[in-house]
This record gives structure tokens, sequence and C-alpha cells, in this order.
């Protein structure tokens, strides 16, 4: 149902984008490649938004993004709650699949209540202060749609922007930047640790999965800023022809926003090769589960670890914070890891063989659609405007599984499995 709801969202989204009011002059495949960029979050563009696109398909960009980054399903319980309409058994079954909830199903409504309220501070907090911005600089009454855009588009990691100038404008920006990050990482989080953190108050406790998305990303946010500063302070295509403020806030924006964020204050094609390799190792990490944003998660990588440090130590079980990690938790994590690392490799190689794209640029590319990043490699807005049909098909695949979840896919894709009702026996092979 999960996959379903999502390739649903896309194919309206496709049809509402390609109407006359909407666009101008779009065709049917940039309008459906856009529609699964914006569903899942992900920010790389065929065409230029600014320019193609009108106030109402903005519009309905932005909607579109809200309700990726919130989960269809959870987008619609909004809904039907707001309404009055009760939920059935099966309904809250899937929502709680969706949010990854241990809850029972009859509390899934009320976690759903709070992440909707939850979203709507924090979006509220970013809108009003871009609004004020914008509106500072003499944008009039486009301030307010300018504001509500970008603000979602942060929030929900997807990297679309309609800045005319695009988002280097802003480079120097302090309000603009710091507000596009604070509206990143919230939303990177996951909603069961922004969940966790709006009760911590009352209930003085963090869950472990908290604690490792909160030690995690802090790693990988220092990781991000120190490498782009470090590699690129002297860069003079990048940081190097910049004032000292503006480098800093280069260096601190564009370590956050390769965390499936997609914006950027530089040309990423003007980057050096370290430094994209570092953003490229971000990009296919990601953020935390159940959050507006891709990549293998922040809590596959703090398993990836965990597992790591338990085998150096001699230990049998995989723990942290006083805590034994589920065998099944573990066989997932290196799951996804390995589906993963499979679906990027393949689709770069497919994508340098259909249209002749150098080695790392699809490598970053596919990485970055995989990640629902939106960063690219390409001229002018990304290299998605240069691609054939099945490049753009190809990319909207990764979009697409990349926001629904490797897992989730093969799961969709195969027959219901039957329970197994033996074991064989046990025998040992070398490993290493």
């Amino acid at each position: 149902m999960i996959v379903v709801a999502f390739a649903g969202l896309i194919l309206l989204g496709t049809v509402l984008l390609k109407i006359p009011a909407a666009n101008d002059d779009v065709s049917w495949m940039d309008a459906f490649f856009e529609s699964v960029s914006a569903v899942t979050v992900t920010g790389l563009q065929a065409v230029i938004p600014a320019r193609d696109f009108t106030p109402f398909g903005q519009a309905i960009l932005a909607v579109l993004m809200q309700l990726g980054g919130l989960g269809i399903m959870t987008a619609t319980t909004v809904g039907a709650l707001l309404i009055g309409r009760r939920m059935g058994f099966r309904d809250l079954l899937v929502i709680r699949e969706e949010l990854a909830s241990p809850d029972s199903p009859r509390n899934v409504a009320r976690l759903v209540g709070q992440v909707a309220l939850i979203t709507l501070l924090v979006e509220t907090v970013g809108a009003v202060i871009l609004t004020i911005r914008f509106a500072l600089e003499g944008h009039g009454l486009g301030s307010l749609g300018l504001g509500l855009f970008h603000t979602v588009a942060a929030f929900c990691n997807s990297g679309f922007d309609i800045f005319e100038e695009g988002t280097a404008f802003y480079a120097g920006d302090w309000t603009v930047n710091l507000t596009l990050m604070y509206l990143i990482i919230a939303g990177g989080l996951g909603f069961p640790v922004l969940v966790n953190l709006y009760h911590y108050r009352r209930i003085r406790r963090l869950t472990l999965q908290s604690k490792l998305v909160l030690i995690t990303t802090a790693v990988l946010l220092m990781v991000g800023v120190l490498s782009v500063a470090a590699l690129e302070w002297t860069n003079p295509l990048t940081l190097g022809g910049e004032p000292l403020g503006t480098r800093v806030l280069m260096s601190l924006f564009q370590g956050v926003t390769p965390r499936t964020a997609g914006f950027a204050t530089v040309t990423y094609s003007d980057m050096r090769d370290p430094t994209l390799a570092v953003q490229v190792a971000l990009m296919f990490i990601g953020t935390a589960p159940v959050s507006t944003g891709g990549g293998i998660k922040v809590t596959t990588l703090a398993l990836v670890f965990l597992i790591f440090l338990s085998q150096v130590r001699g230990h049998e079980e995989v723990s942290a914070f006083g805590r034994r990690i589920p065998r099944s938790l573990i066989a997932k994590s290196l799951t996804v890891l390995s589906l993963s690392v499979l679906l990027v490799s393949s689709a770069a190689l497919a994508l340098m063989i259909s249209d002749e794209v150098p080695f790392f640029t699809a490598l970053f590319e596919v990485t970055s659609a995989f990640g629902t990043v939106g960063l690219s490699l390409g001229p002018g807005y990304g290299l998605a405007t240069e691609l054939g049909a099945f490049g753009k098909l190809l990319l909207a695949f990764v979009m697409f599984a990349g926001r629904v979840g490797p897992i989730t896919i093969v799961v969709a894709l195969s027959e219901r499995s039957k329970p197994r009702r033996y074991t064989y026996p046990e025998e040992d092979i070398a490993i290493g």
C-alpha cells in the first residue's frame, strides 16, 4: 500500500504539473520527472522551476513535497483526522509501518497528531523568518510564497528552489542560510526523534534510536562542515574568492546540505575531487529513519559500526547504551547496506552506458538520486536536463527506491512468503 500510494501521488502530480496553468511548455517526460523528484523529496531537476513553472505549478510542487516528506499514509491520516473520519485497524497498521513505530495500532493516531503538530511548529518558525527576510529585500506579496515554498523544501529535504538567481545568490546571507540549515537538520532527524525531543522535558528520557541518531548526525555534520572548509578554503572557484564570513557560512551550509537536502551555494562541478568524494559518502548515508530524507540512514551506519566494535571486542552480542540490539535488526541493516550498494553501482553503470556519462559524474548523480538529495555535477541546473528518456526514467526509479526504501521495494515486488516449519543443520564457512 505504501508503494502504491507513492506511485499514485507521482502520477497525479505529473498530470497536475502538465496542465497549461501550471507550466510553460513542459513535456510529459519532464513533468513526470519533476513529480517524482518532488514526491520523493529529492530536488533533481529536468527543468528550471523558477522559469518553467507558473506560481500555480510551483504551489503544486510545494504540496507534492509536503505530502512526500510527511509520508503519503501519514498525510492522508492527518487529513482524515481533521475532518473527523475514524481510521480502520488495517489503516492504522499501514501507518505504523510507514512511521516504523513500535506503538500499538491504537496509539498510532495520537502519534500522527504529534507528527503533524511538530511539523507545523517547525515550519511556521522557518516560514515566518524567511518571509520577513524576503519582504525586507523588496519582494512584496511574493515574499510569503517564497517563504512558504523554501520552508517546505528545506524541512522536507528536497532542495527545490524558485530563486531567479538560484540559492547561490544568498551564499553570504546569514538569515537565509541559518534558517534553511535549521529546517534541514530538523527534517533529517526523523519524526520519532522529534516526538521524543518534544516530550523530553516531561519524560526525561531519550530512546536508543534518538541517542544513536543524534550522535551519528552530529558526527556526520562535523565531517561535512570540516571537509568542505579544509578542502575548499583555498579553491578560487568555490570558497577561495569569498570574504571570511562568507567562507565560514558556505562551509557550514555545504556541510549540512549533502545529507539529502540538495541546496547549493557553490557550483559543485567546481569543487575538488576529495571534497566531492566526502559529499558522495554523506549523500549515501543520508538522514534518520522515518525522516524527510533518504539514504541508507544514520542508524544503519551506527549499527554497522557497532557490529564492527563487537567483533573487535570479541562480544557475541551487539549492544549500545546498555541495550542489546536484536539480531533481526542487525540482519536488516546489512541487507539495506548490500541492496543500496548494489542499486547505486548498477544504476551508475547503466547511466554510463546509456548516456555516456563519465564514471564519477554518474556515481555522484545516482547517489544523489538514491539519497533523495538533488545535488548534481551537471551543467546549469543539473545533469538531468541533458539526459535522454532512459536516463531520466532510471534516475526516477532510483529516487523512488531511495524514498520508499530498498527493502520495501523488494517486499512489495515479491510474493508473500510462507513461514518455513523446519531448520537446516548448521555448518561453518570461512570468512575473510
